[in-house]
């Protein structure tokens, strides 16, 4: 039977729907699309949205794909571009007032787009068990065990001295603690079953229990818990009689629409959860493929995405494939045929292909051309006499034929049709996917051999490699270095040392690199993870030094994705998440690399070494959900059939998966055979991941291997009569494949002629040492990445160092560095010490305090004790310090708001810690100087003479900075843009400042009043600040805002002085005590935004 088409234009159906996306038919798209017509038609809003997909690389995708579809189908509403899709069709197709209403939904979706729930599964199930509260029976206080075999071998050893301590000849421990680590690790989530009933299959089995169970014990003990835990806890926290119905309904009360993404990789536990919580309350869409269920080693059970197959309301597939070509399509099509995959729901149902035609082509003349005239090739290597090759002979001809190919492919003057039109076949049009990373160096360093540019990417993850190793090493440094970590810094890459040089007498290399460890660390808030890396790197002779040994390019490559992707996680961290920490120390993201380490993770993959045009070589694993003009298959043809030798084995008995503890008796032949049948299926969705991934050319080699070939997915469906619906078995005998005549063109058999080796010209090999460039023009060293404390660094008396390169944009301290409360200061904010770290502790509370009245003095005091849980500062006490900041949160903000206090303003009209890296001119001899923007400050025309901040012009072209140049990046961080229900937009900044009081008189709230405020301002250079914000702001407006005006939409700038903000009314309403107003003109912002940018071109 055919499955129903899903069509985006239809009425979005109700309840449970299983999409069956097969591969490159769009599923990402759809997925945005169903979330952007929903929202778009009112039936859900974007913080009643859950999408869950299996990692982190891909939440993100789906992150970013989701917001640019919102935001495109906002902008065609609002008639800012033309209708692309079926989608946009449709919305442009709707009523004035049904597109403005959709409109008004979208717009303010995007605005709070951060309110919708867009994550792995394993995260989903940490939040909602934290959520959950006492409903789950989950510690709320335990931390990740990443890596649960180490104690799962300690119980191992325990149990094993424990049972034979005694014994005069104690069996093998091995064995034992590898059905531990079977148990408690690598399956802890799946029944335990023995199909003999002996006494060593019961023994093995009571072995079994304990090893999970004592695993388990302990670990809970420590207040320890693994990724299966979390979706464990929440499945029992679900289906328990008394609680499970209060804790479906938190979860159904939250999520009004629930899409998961790859589902075909789903567990029963997570089916289990999906089940219980979702399925008949919600719109629920899983959404997968089950022809790409490729995954069983990690734990994905194709049995529970057929059970959920059963369970749903309605099945609809995706049937147009948008990545390959219509001769590729037909190929794959006819190669598989009427081929059952694992069960007799899984099969390649009918696509069709947007590409008609094939994109890729070759001259019509010419000796040398590439014959692309059949997209889909089988290649046969040809055997001498009756016999069969054997394994190694028959890998060496692959390579052989497969360098030729390449070569010929490369400069035979093919060309490849992508978005942009006809170009070139490149290196980096064409993959090789094999099945082992054995099998991908082995084929990398055939085509070096000829000359060919090749990049393995493997199966690695980037935090197995070294590189993470020694960044975590380099991190610990900055924040403790001891002798033992200098040391193996000394000893790395990033050091350059041998054991003889750090043995020399009087050898400096360990205190020169402690020296300098010390000096990054001092600089850490300005550096960060990038800078410290960079920093390292250039060292004096260091770079050169690793890009000239061996696989340099590849340390250089995942030291920097290392640092990128732990400089993401910090900045996407809230200040308590975990590891990070509220301060984010070095330490403590050296300690989140180690965790990521021990996690195993494979979710970030190792990048190519190199941005050189190469071709790539990587797992099919690895390769799912990519797709190539041209993809080779050099190994399908080749699986090795394993023997069974009583090892621990997962199978399914029809109604669970049970993990079968090992031995060799009669009822052993049941689970055996049950077990290749899933492994086979699976080999067989595994080619067609491998061979989904052409979009205009495959290639695929078959050589005859005896019991090499026999059971390999293609040699499997070469041999299978395509007459009738059947799940191909292993081969028998041999096959012929120029007699297949079911192919019938679609798929051309070549044999492969014996030929000399050919070599690539016109590309130079990359097997030499990586080496330094070197420099060859003048470097503009005015250019630079700056910010507002480097651009007024040394002019406003800040203690300590400023880089002028900073990414900070606050001076190191406000106050002078002491941590002393005032002993005569009032109590209140005015009795806090003063300080950084006083400072920042204030930013992070009201950075993460939701600014709702309601439940505001619980959340101020949470957010607090969490806080200074993790920093306590002497002299400050929490409930003192929350008692201050919720009245902050109360005070009146006077003419700036209309009115309203912080409290006042939500999550949806409030963006805290708006980072921003605003475009200065590109070369500093055309740029502006801080000169040029006093002159805008001291204009009449741009500045009112009454403006309680005009005479600040005046000081800052008097001051030293006057002629710093505005070239390169100017970064930053705004505290808080808060939008008002009038449109206007406010840029609001948080200052711990104390005003200066006579001597002897204790600070006082009213203090604040707005004169001295104002001195304060100019003083510190605040103004600057205040209209550098303006004009980030400014720019992020035009940008993103329909219909944007800056006269209507710029409201002006609020600095707020915490401790002069008290919660009382204010003799000023219009600038209340601790609240200083300031309203830059739009003609005033705007020339500031100019200049910032190449605006004096005339300039020698």
């Amino acid at each position: 039977m055919i499955t129903p088409v899903f069509d985006i234009t239809d009425e979005l159906p109700r309840g449970t729907t299983l999409l069956e996306a097969s591969a490159g038919t769009g599923k990402t798209w759809t997925i945005a699309s169903i979330v952007a017509r929903a929202i778009a038609s009112g039936r859900v809003r974007i913080g009643q949205v859950l999408l869950a997909t299996f990692n982190r690389s891909a939440a993100r995708e789906l992150r970013a794909r989701v917001h640019a579809r919102l935001v495109d189908c906002r902008d065609l509403l609002a008639g800012d571009r033309r209708p692309v899709d079926e989608l946009d069709e449709l919305l442009a197709g709707c009523d004035d007032a049904t597109r403005a209403a959709m409109a008004a939904r979208l717009d303010r979706a995007v605005d709070s787009f951060e309110d919708a729930t867009i994550t792995t599964t394993h995260e989903f199930s940490a939040r909602m068990l934290a959520q959950l509260g006492v409903l789950a029976d989950h510690d709320p206080t335990s931390r990740l065990l990443a890596d649960p075999s180490v104690m799962a071998d300690q119980v191992g050893r325990d149990l094993f001295l424990r049972t034979h301590l005694d014994d005069d000849r104690p069996p093998s421990a091995g064995p034992w603690l590898r059905l531990g680590q079977e148990a408690a690790v690598s399956h802890p989530e799946v029944a335990l079953g023995q199909a003999e009933a002996t006494a060593g299959a019961t023994a093995r089995l009571a072995w079994a229990r304990a090893v999970r169970e004592e695993s388990e014990r302990r670990r809970r003990a420590a207040h320890q818990h693994t990724f299966d835990d979390l979706i464990a806890d929440l499945a029992a926290a679900l289906a328990d009689p008394g609680r499970g119905p209060d804790a479906v309904a938190a979860l159904t009360s939250q999520f009004r629409l629930v899409l998961v993404d790859e589902f075909q990789d789903t567990d029963p536990l997570q089916w289990q959860v999906l089940d219980r919580a979702f399925r008949g309350r919600v719109d629920l869409w899983l959404i997968g493929d089950p022809k790409q269920s490729i995954y069983a080693f990690r734990g994905a059970d194709i049995h529970a995405y057929l059970d959920a197959v059963g369970a749903v309301d309605r099945v609809l597939a995706l049937t147009v494939n948008r990545r390959a070509d219509a001769p590729v399509v037909e190929g794959v099509s006819r190669i598989f045929g009427p081929a059952l995959l694992g069960d007799p729901r899984i099969r390649l149902e009918p696509v069709s292909a947007w590409h008609r035609q094939s994109r890729i082509s070759g001259p019509a003349i010419g000796s040398r051309r590439y014959d692309w005239s059949h997209p889909v090739q089988l290649r046969c290597i040809q055997q001498e006499g009756p016999s069969t090759l054997k394994p190694d002979e028959a890998d060496r001809l692959v390579e052989e034929d497969l360098v030729n190919q390449v070569v010929m492919m490369l400069e035979g003057g093919s060309m490849w049709a992508d978005e942009d039109g006809d170009r070139a076949l490149e290196p980096r049009d064409i993959a090789v996917l094999v099945r082992t990373r054995r099998r991908g160096a082995q084929i990398q360093r055939a085509l070096a051999g000829a000359g060919v540019p090749a990049v393995f990417t493997g199966a690695d993850s980037i935090w197995s490699s070294p590189a993470a190793a020694d960044l975590a090493d380099l991190l610990d440094g900055l924040e403790q270095p001891d002798p033992p970590v200098v040391a193996r810094l000394a000893l790395s890459p990033l050091g350059g040392g041998t054991p003889g040089g750090l043995m020399a007498p009087g050898s400096a290399i360990r205190p020169d690199l402690a020296v300098q460890l010390g000096s990054w660390a001092r600089r850490w808030p300005d550096l960060g993870v990038h800078g410290v890396i960079d920093e390292a790197l250039h060292r004096p002779g260091v770079l050169a030094g690793i890009l000239a040994g061996r696989a340099g390019e590849r340390y250089v490559t995942d030291l920097r994705q290392a640092g990128e992707i732990a400089g993401e996680a910090i900045s996407t961290a809230s200040p308590s998440a975990g590891r990070l920490g509220a301060l984010r120390t070095p330490g403590r993201v050296a300690d989140w690399i180690r965790d990521q380490r021990s996690a195993g993770a494979d979710e970030s993959p190792r990048r190519l070494e190199t941005d050189r045009r190469a071709i790539t070589i990587m797992t099919i694993h690895q390769a799912k959900g990519l797709g190539f003009p041209v993809v080779l298959l050099p190994d399908v043809a080749r699986t090795w059939t394993p023997r069974d030798h009583g090892d621990p084995v997962i199978w399914h008995d029809g109604h669970r998966r049970l993990l079968d503890l090992g031995g060799q008796g009669p009822a052993r032949e049941k689970v055996w055979s049950a077990h290749r049948e899933d492994e086979m299926a699976e080999d067989l969705r595994t080619l067609y991941v491998a061979m989904t991934r052409a979009r205009s050319a495959l290639r695929l080699w078959w050589t005859p291997v005896r019991r090499q070939h026999s059971g390999s997915s293609l040699h499997r469906l070469l041999a299978f009569d395509h007459r009738a619906p059947a799940t191909p078995g292993p081969g028998t005998g041999q096959i012929d494949p120029y007699r297949l005549t079911w192919l019938d063109g679609a798929v051309d058999v070549a044999p492969v002629p014996r030929q000399r080796p050919l070599r690539l010209a016109s590309q130079g090999a990359t097997t030499g040492s990586g080496a330094a460039r070197t420099l060859s023009r003048a470097v503009d060293e005015r250019w630079g990445r700056t910010s507002y404390s480097g651009l007024t660094a040394g002019i406003h008396g800040v203690s300590g160092p400023v880089d002028p390169e900073a990414g900070s944009d606050e001076p190191v301290d406000e106050d002078p560095p002491t941590l002393a409360p005032d002993p005569q200061a009032e109590e209140g904010l005015c009795a806090m010490p003063g300080g950084t770290a006083f400072g920042t502790l204030v930013h992070a509370v009201l950075e993460r305090v939701r600014p709702v009245a309601e439940g505001l003095d619980s959340d101020v005091a949470e957010q607090t004790g969490l806080l200074m849980a993790s920093t306590p500062l002497p002299g400050v006490s929490a409930s003192q310090l929350a008692e201050g900041l919720a009245a902050v949160m109360r005070t009146d903000l006077g003419a700036l708001t209309s009115g309203r206090r912080l409290c006042d303003i939500g999550t949806g009209n409030r963006l805290a810690e708006l980072g921003f890296e605003l475009s200065m001119a590109s070369r500093s001899d055309r740029a502006a100087t801080l000169a040029d923007l006093a002159a805008a400050l001291r204009d009449p025309g741009l500045v009112a003479p009454d403006d309680p901040l005009a005479g600040y012009g005046k000081v800052l072209a008097e001051s030293a900075a006057a002629e710093r140049t505005l070239a390169g990046f100017l970064t930053g961080s705004i505290d808080a843009v808060l939008r008002l229900p009038d449109g206007r937009h406010l840029v609001i900044d948080y200052k711990t400042n104390r005003i200066p009081v006579p001597p002897g008189r204790p600070l006082r709230p009213d203090d604040y009043d707005a004169e001295a405020m104002a001195r304060m301002m100019i003083d510190s250079h605040y103004p600057l600040q205040a209209i550098l914000y303006s004009a980030a702001l400014h720019r992020m407006l035009a940008s993103r805002l329909a219909g944007y005006d800056p006269s209507r939409h710029l409201g002006g700038v609020g600095y707020l002085f915490v401790r002069g903000m008290t919660g009382r009314r204010a003799p000023d309403s219009t600038m209340p005590t601790g609240v200083f107003t300031w309203y830059p003109s739009a003609e005033l912002v705007v020339r500031v935004s100019d200049l910032l940018s190449e605006s004096r071109r005339g300039r020698a």
